[in-house]
């Protein structure tokens, strides 16, 4: 993880070195990249249905650390691709994942988003070199993790998931900016994959809760 900052902090100092004096946020089209952090938490044990006549058979003491959703902290990357409208509207598509760093578990979000820019109804974008906004999106969620248990055989999640955050942009050069992306996820899981290679699953009895919490530092290229 220390690696990961190490290099965000390295890759942020020569864009703002590189990017000249700040200027007008420009509207259009963006491409973002992001990387940061995952805190995450979420259910254990949790129930399952019987799914085509067939039932989940796992030793009670090891029940709730093979069918959990609290895994996959560590390590969170996003990208973005979007378009400004009218200077308040942005409309995007994208994904974010997480993880740990030893890349045995974590989880990915394909996402359509809206951003709401609410400060261009007080000064216009053109007269400002930062912005903020916030936002709201949806798509599909996909997990696996690696249970601590006798076999330690991959299990995984799927479903669809709902995100929202805020994030404020400084313009650092022509038509890159710096942004900080607080992003909230909460994956609505209904799936339970026992077995990728068998195709072996189970539906949830109830949607597990399940929260993820990714800041990420952002370099967004304004087309």
């Amino acid at each position: 993880m220390r690696a990961q900052l190490l290099l965000t902090v390295a890759l942020v100092a020569s864009i703002i070195a590189t990017g000249g004096q700040a200027q007008a946020l420009p509207d259009g089209g963006y491409i973002a990249i992001g990387l940061g952090g995952a805190i995450t938490s979420g259910d254990r044990g949790v129930p399952l249905k019987v799914t085509n006549g067939v039932s989940l058979s796992i030793p009670s003491q090891y029940y709730d650390e093979s069918v959990r959703t609290d895994f996959g902290a560590g390590l969170a990357v996003e990208l973005r691709f979007g378009y400004l409208i009218a200077k308040v509207l942005g409309v995007e598509i994208g994904a974010s994942g997480h993880g740990a760093t030893s890349f045995d578990e974590g989880a990915g979000y394909p996402t359509f988003a809206l951003r709401y820019h609410f400060m261009q109804h007080a000064i216009d974008l053109a007269e400002r070199d930062w912005d903020v906004d916030v936002y709201i999106g949806g798509g599909y969620a996909i997990s696996g993790f690696h249970p601590d248990v006798p076999g330690n055989d991959g299990r995984g999640w799927e479903g669809w998931q709902v995100g929202f955050g805020f994030s404020g942009e400084y313009q650092v050069g022509e038509r890159v900016g710096l942004a900080l992306d607080v992003k909230f996820v909460l994956p609505q899981y209904q799936t339970y994959i026992f077995d990728q290679n068998d195709d072996i699953r189970f539906d949830a009895a109830s949607t597990p809760s399940t929260l993820v919490v990714m800041p990420t530092l952002q370099v967004v290229f304004h087309l």
